[in-house]
C-alpha cells in the first residue's frame, strides 16, 4: 500500500535532525513503533519474571544466571530483533509505503539469524573491550553501533555486517557516540521515572509499568539507531544505496493492494 513519504532517508542528519526525524515517525506511526517493541519486550519480561521472580523494574544484585538472562540475552536476541523490525519500518516509510506490523514482522524474522549472529559476535567483542580497559569497549561500541541495522538491511553474512558497520562509522565516531549517549540517557530517565513510583518489581502493577518503560526505551533506541544507519549511508558521498535482501520484495503487497 502506498503512502506519503514521511522523510527522505538519503539526507544526512545532525543529532538534532535525527531526534526530529524520530519524532516525525512516531507522530505518523505511534502505535506501530511501540507495538514492534512491545511484541518482543513483553514476552521476554514475563519469561524473566517466571524464571527469576523479579520484574522489569528490579534493580538489585543478580546471580550469574540472572545476569545472563537480564543482560546478555537481551543484548544478543531481544535488542537485535527490535532493531531489525524498526529498520524495516523506517525503510518502508521512507519509500512511501505504509508499514504494518505483519509486513514488518515478516521482514524482521527473515533476517533475524544474520542479525543475531552479528549482534552476538559484536556483543562479545564489546564485552571483552570493557573487561580490558573500558576505552576499547567504548571504541568498539561506537564502531559496531549499526551492526544489527547493517545485517537487517544489506545482503551478506554476519562478518560482512561487522565490517560494514566498522566502515560506515569510521569517520563519524563523535556523531555516533552522541546518538548512543542520547539513547542511553533517555532510557535511564524513563526507568528512573518508573522506579520513582516505588511500587516494587514483581507486583502486577510494577510488571505492567516495567514492561511499558522497557517498550518505550527499546523503541526509541531502535528507531534513532535505524535513522542513524541511514544517516551514515547518506554521509558516504557517491555510495549507492545498499541493496535489499532479494526475498524482502516478495513480502510486499502487489501495487495498489
Amino acid at each position: 500500500m502506498r503512502d506519503v513519504p514521511t522523510l527522505d532517508l538519503a539526507v544526512p542528519r545532525s543529532l538534532r535532525g535525527l531526534v526530529g526525524a524520530s519524532a516525525r515517525l512516531y507522530g505518523r506511526h505511534p502505535l506501530l513503533f511501540l507495538a514492534l517493541a512491545f511484541v518482543v519486550v513483553a514476552p521476554w519480561d514475563l519469561v524473566l519474571l517466571a524464571i527469576t521472580g523479579h520484574g522489569p523494574l528490579y534493580n538489585g544484585s543478580e546471580s550469574a544466571t540472572g545476569f545472563v538472562l537480564r543482560v546478555l540475552v537481551p543484548l544478543t536476541l531481544v535488542t537485535p530483533l527490535i532493531s531489525a523490525l524498526h529498520l524495516h519500518a523506517v525503510e518502508m516509510a521512507g519509500r512511501g509505503e505504509r508499514p504494518t506490523l505483519l509486513l514488518v514482522g515478516a521482514r524482521g524474522l527473515r533476517v533475524l539469524p544474520v542479525v543475531v549472529a552479528a549482534s552476538i559476535v559484536s556483543g562479545l567483542g564489546i564485552a571483552a573491550g570493557f573487561a580490558a580497559l573500558i576505552v576499547p569497549g567504548i571504541f568498539l561500541t561506537v564502531r559496531w553501533a549499526v551492526v544489527a541495522q547493517a545485517a537487517a538491511a544489506e545482503p551478506g553474512d554476519w562478518m560482512q555486517a561487522l565490517s560494514r558497520s566498522w566502515w560506515r562509522t569510521k569517520f563519524h565516531g563523535v556523531h555516533v557516540f552522541a546518538v548512543l549517549v542520547l539513547a542511553g540517557l533517555v532510557g535511564e530517565a524513563v526507568h528512573l521515572a518508573a522506579r520513582a513510583a516505588d511500587i516494587g518489581s514483581s507486583s502486577p502493577g510494577a510488571v505492567a509499568v516495567g514492561i511499558a518503560a522497557n517498550t518505550v526505551t527499546a523503541s526509541f533506541a531502535a528507531l534513532i539507531t535505524a535513522l542513524l544507519y541511514f544517516d551514515l549511508v547518506a554521509r558516504l558521498a557517491g555510495e549507492p544505496r545498499p541493496p535489499e535482501y532479494p526475498h524482502l520484495r516478495d513480502l510486499d503487497p502487489p501495487p495498489g493492494g
